[in-house]
């Protein structure tokens, strides 16, 4: 909770300080420069792809020896951490430089020879920087100290994005804004070694053969995350590839600018799930996995119901708030709002098979991201010819439901849970029904009958953001009655939070 309180502060901050920047990126530097720095931040995640899943694999490895006080233990893991992620950084940055050569192909633009490559160049040693740090990090949320990365994180960006706001008004262009990102790196890497030396008394003496022992299970994990991490960057980073080589740098900024409402939302998810990562690792080790499982039964409600509420609200409200923001070129039709928000629900929903995943070391299913990544990159390729932008989308909603929604929580029934296929479907069709009531009582109430989203256009910033509250308070309780009505779970973790309290 301590987490969680921080994380949620500085994600508020820096969703809106994101808004901001995009905002005054977009009206000084136009339409194009705002599509390539998009398209920065999207190829960044192939290079983060030589982290190899690094992360979560450690986590899990730590986990055993924070619980049993084993410094020694830690000092070992923690070490062979460190030292993986030195050659990670001189991966990337080789990687990067390299990459510099294609970019010509992949921007169909003209945009100015030092604007393509020197803040590509910034952000590439920006990323291979924050490496630096990593391990930190892990070790820092492997022992549910997720707070020390809010408050370093969110001041570094926060302080970022105020510097780069700054160099915007004052026209010193895209070079200096993306060099920002470099500086705000090293400062955050010196509070976070900091921090380390002040919490931990590792052990910087161990033998050869020790590291060698740690670094090879490392390894085993990663021989399961990896691949989970090429499916994320299959699904996430190549549709914004895709749109900018078949339609372009204005599509990019269209289709990003909707994107963003989700990713906003992800962020305070992300907030949330990161602690409960390390809080359920530790209760499946005290408790058990039976009580874990019930775990999940509570959580996955609370997540699916969630998901229906965001992307009802996304639908009515995005098209909106994207004309206010960036004016009414950038707004993209109905048809694809709707494709959006679905993708949008599934980004929610899949959250607690995500946290559950990590809990128990599960990285197993590597078939099934390999599966995604393809179905999604095959089918948007085939697609776009076909449907533009929403062949791009569909692509990625058949990944989605086929992987994401359906085989990947049911592996994780079988494999972690050790549950049957009977109990797998009884849960997921009783959420995925709530679910669907839910949609089909917004609906008739909202648009049927009373034609809400005619009542966001148009209107100033202030009462967008009033008619947004009553929006959300209401969808809220509606779909919070009906799946505490429909899910048991849900209840009994009603209950049980009302009796711890009192």
């Amino acid at each position: 909770m301590k987490s969680f309180k921080y994380g949620f502060v500085f994600s508020i901050i820096i969703m809106a300080m994101t808004f901001w920047v995009r905002k005054v990126f977009f009206d000084t530097l136009g339409t194009e420069l705002t599509g390539y720095y998009l398209l920065i931040n999207q190829m960044l995640g192939f290079l983060n792809l030589a982290e190899l899943g690094l992360g979560t694999a450690s986590t899990y490895l730590l986990f055993k020896p924070l619980n049993e006080k084993n410094n020694r233990a830690l000092s070992t893991t923690f070490i062979a951490i460190r030292n993986i992620y030195k050659v990670i950084q001189k991966v990337i940055i080789v990687i990067g430089l390299f990459l510099c050569l294609l970019l010509p192909f992949i921007v169909k633009s003209d945009i100015k020879i030092y604007d393509l490559y020197l803040p590509w160049i910034f952000f590439v040693f920006s990323t291979a920087l924050s490496y630096s740090y990593s391990a930190e990090s892990i070790l820092l949320t492997a022992d549910q100290k997720v707070h020390f990365l809010r408050i370093i994180n969110g001041s570094g960006r926060v302080i970022c994005f105020i510097l780069q706001i700054i160099i915007l008004k004052l026209n010193f262009g895209f070079i200096l804004f993306s060099l920002l990102e470099v500086i705000s790196v090293i400062l955050q890497m010196y509070f976070f070694k900091k921090i380390i030396k002040q919490h931990y008394s590792l052990d910087s003496c161990i033998e050869v053969n020790i590291h060698t022992g740690i670094k090879r299970d490392i390894f085993t994990e990663i021989k399961k995350t990896f691949i989970h991490k090429v499916s994320g960057v299959l699904i996430f980073n190549t549709d914004y590839i895709i749109i900018s080589i078949f339609l372009g740098l204005a599509t990019v900024t269209s289709y990003s600018s909707y994107i963003m409402l989700a990713q906003a939302m992800s962020f305070l998810i992300t907030t949330l799930s990161v602690p409960l990562n390390s809080a359920l690792g530790n209760y499946l080790h005290d408790k058990g996995s039976e009580a874990t499982y019930q775990k999940f039964l509570q959580i996955d409600s609370i997540f699916m119901c969630g998901g229906t509420i965001f992307a009802f609200c996304y639908f009515i409200v995005s098209s909106s708030l994207i004309s206010l923001w960036l004016g009414e070129g950038v707004v993209l039709p109905g048809m694809t709002v709707a494709l959006l928000a679905f993708n949008g629900f599934c980004l929610i929903a899949r959250t607690s098979v995500d946290i559950f995943k990590v809990a128990y070391g599960y990285m197993s299913d590597t078939h099934l991201p390999i599966l995604e990544g393809c179905l999604n990159l095959i089918f948007s390729l085939v697609l776009v010819h076909f449907f533009g932008i929403n062949g791009v989308i569909v692509g990625t909603i058949i990944s989605n439901v086929c992987i994401i929604m359906v085989a990947r929580p049911y592996y994780l029934y079988r494999e972690a849970f050790n549950k049957s296929l009977s109990d797998f479907i009884k849960h997921h069709l009783l959420v995925w029904s709530l679910s669907f009531i839910t949609m089909i009582t917004f609906y008739y109430i909202f648009i049927y009958k009373l034609d809400v989203s005619e009542k966001f256009h148009a209107i100033g910033i202030f009462n967008f953001i009033i008619n947004c509250t009553i929006l959300g308070f209401i969808t809220s309780i509606i779909s919070g009655c009906i799946f505490i009505f429909g899910s048991k779970s849900l209840r009994d973790f009603l209950k049980h939070q009302i009796f711890n309290r009192t």
